[in-house]
């Protein structure tokens, strides 16, 4: 992983984030058994991710100027807007800053390599300076790999809904 440079995004890697995470999201809908239009990632525009860059914690992996793998921590003050259930309302009520991941994509040449490993390392690391007392994701639960891959960081599966047309769970880990 050393030859690679880890930083954050900047507005002008928009594009070339847009091609690497729709990419990985085609995989990720056939590994989870989901349509591709349920993903607003598969149709967010350049703005959209230009906003995202600018907004949030776009870490990425560059090989000279391509992303092979990217990962966006979103800080929350109220992480109560996750809850859709009495269980989650319980899980968060002592939460006052949380950390959300998204987009976290590695190229597919590339995963199972650890780099997506320490994109998430990095992720975290960065939630905790930032005083996130958890780090929260959703994922689709049909999706048994990155089930796996997020339990054995730590997460545990909070709740399950289908508001978006399929069984999506939140997942968390204390941090703070």
């Amino acid at each position: 992983m050393s030859s690679f440079d880890f930083r954050r995004a900047k507005k002008e890697d928009a594009e070339a984030l847009s091609h690497l995470i729709k990419n990985a999201m085609v995989t990720y809908c056939s590994e989870s058994g989901i349509p591709e239009d349920h993903l607003e990632s598969m149709t967010e525009s350049i703005d959209t991710i230009e906003d995202r860059i600018s907004r949030n914690y776009c870490l990425c992996c560059f090989d000279g100027d391509e992303p092979v793998g990217t990962i966006t921590l979103s800080l929350v003050y109220n992480p109560l807007k996750f809850s859709f259930s009495d269980k989650t309302q319980k899980y968060l009520e002592d939460t006052e800053l949380a950390g959300y991941i998204s987009r976290f994509a590695v190229r597919r040449d590339l995963r199972s390599t650890g780099l997506g490993v320490e994109l998430m390392n990095a992720a975290l690391e960065l939630a905790s300076r930032k005083g996130c007392d958890r780090v929260l994701l959703h994922t689709a639960v049909t999706n048994h790999g990155m089930i796996e891959f997020y339990k054995n960081r730590g997460f545990e599966v909070i709740d399950s809904e289908s508001g978006r047309g399929y069984m999506r769970g939140l997942l968390g880990i204390r941090i703070g």
